[in-house]
Order: C-alpha cells, then sequence, then structure tokens
C-alpha cells in the first residue's frame, strides 16, 4: 500500500505524468471494451473500436477533470466543456479508425495490434489539444 502512494504522489508531479496514468486506464477500459465485444459478441472491430473508445472517452474525461489537470478553462460550463472535450476525442476517434481500417484491410496487420498502434498516434494529439482547448489558465478573468 505505502508503495502505490509514493508511486501515484511521484507520478502526480506533473500533468504529463498523470495524463499518462489517466490515458492508460481509459486505455485498458476502450481495449477492454474492443476485445469483448468484437471476441464474445461478434461484433465488426470498427464498430467495436467506437464503442470502446466512447466508454474509454467517459473514463479520461472524469479522470482529466478531477485529477489530472489543475486548471478548467470552462470549469463554470461543464456542458460547453464536455462538448469541446467530446469534438477533441471524435477527431482522435476518426484518426483511430482510419489507422486500424489502413492497417487491417490493407497491410493485414490483426486489429488487436492495429488499435495500439493508432492509440500512439493519437496519444500526444489528445495531450496538446485537451491541455490548450480546455484545461489552460482563462487569463481574461
Amino acid at each position: 500500500m505505502w508503495f502505490y502512494q509514493i508511486f501515484l504522489q511521484i507520478l502526480g508531479k506533473s500533468e504529463f505524468n498523470k495524463y499518462l496514468v489517466s490515458g492508460t486506464i481509459a486505455f485498458l477500459v476502450d481495449y477492454s471494451v474492443l476485445l469483448i465485444a468484437t471476441e464474445w459478441f461478434g461484433i465488426h472491430y470498427l464498430v467495436s473500436n467506437v464503442c470502446g473508445y466512447t466508454t474509454g472517452l467517459l473514463v479520461a474525461y472524469r479522470l482529466n477533470i478531477r485529477w489530472v489537470f489543475r486548471y478548467r478553462k470552462y470549469g463554470h460550463t461543464t456542458k460547453k466543456e464536455f462538448l469541446i472535450f467530446v469534438v477533441i476525442v471524435i477527431v482522435g476517434l476518426v484518426i483511430s479508425e482510419a489507422v486500424i481500417f489502413l492497417l487491417v484491410e490493407r497491410v493485414a496487420v490483426p486489429y488487436q495490434y492495429a488499435k495500439i498502434v493508432s492509440v500512439g498516434m493519437i496519444f500526444i494529439f489528445n495531450f496538446i489539444a485537451k491541455k490548450h482547448f480546455l484545461f489552460t489558465r482563462d487569463e481574461t478573468h
């Protein structure tokens, strides 16, 4: 237990480290839904990816507003904040769907590995976009 607390304190020193942890948690949820929906329920991998991505979005949003970022530009208007968050994540979803489709259909990479490649490609984009558009101090107030 004490090791876990020390580990979280070290990681909790920067927003990027916290984002890395929260992103990992959101990815694990996303990836689990993808695998379960595809393997257990026979849903097409691109549809399963949308389901997983949506579930991961909700987990990421909660962690981002509660733990990762210090400032919330639109914290007083949660609907606007969530809408911008969703738009950023949808751009990431489009990238994810395109990468997975191309890798699976054109390069014959298994969808499970294609998903991991897509996550690597959008991780930094999501951090920069969220930090810039949502989680910076609003200097006008």
